[in-house]
């Protein structure tokens, strides 16, 4: 019964790894071929749940999307006082693992982010 368990922990361990190099590899696809865009952000509450970053921008095919930062920090108040950059990868721009968010003329830190739901009820706010 104990080899089942490290072979399950074995397994998990091999997974995180092949998702860091995924992400670390897309990372680098996108810093190096990716396009850049400005984007507006603003507040996107949805419910209870402490408000995260949205960006709104438009895509080099003229669609407009909203994506949501993945992560909430401490500092995102001040993140809201830069201008926002979204950085894309033209095929893949539906996709939202091949597209990171940055703020600030130059980003240096760039964020995962996930499309907002596109409803009604849960409009993006200023």
């Amino acid at each position: 019964m104990g080899w089942l368990i490290a072979a399950a922990l074995l397994l998990l361990a091999l997974l995180w790894t092949a998702t860091r190099l995924r992400r670390r590899s897309i990372r680098t696809l996108l810093l190096a071929t990716g396009v850049q865009t400005s984007g507006t952000s603003s507040l996107h509450r949805r419910g209870p749940r402490t408000p995260r970053i949205a960006v709104r921008y438009t895509d080099n095919s003229g669609t407009e999307r909203v994506v949501v930062k993945a992560l909430v920090s401490a500092g995102d108040a001040e993140l809201l006082k830069k201008p926002a950059v979204v950085l894309y990868h033209p095929k893949r721009a539906s996709r939202s693992d091949y597209v990171l968010v940055g703020f600030g003329q130059q980003p240096r830190t760039w964020f995962p982010v996930e499309f907002a739901p596109s409803t009604k009820a849960d409009p993006v706010r200023e």
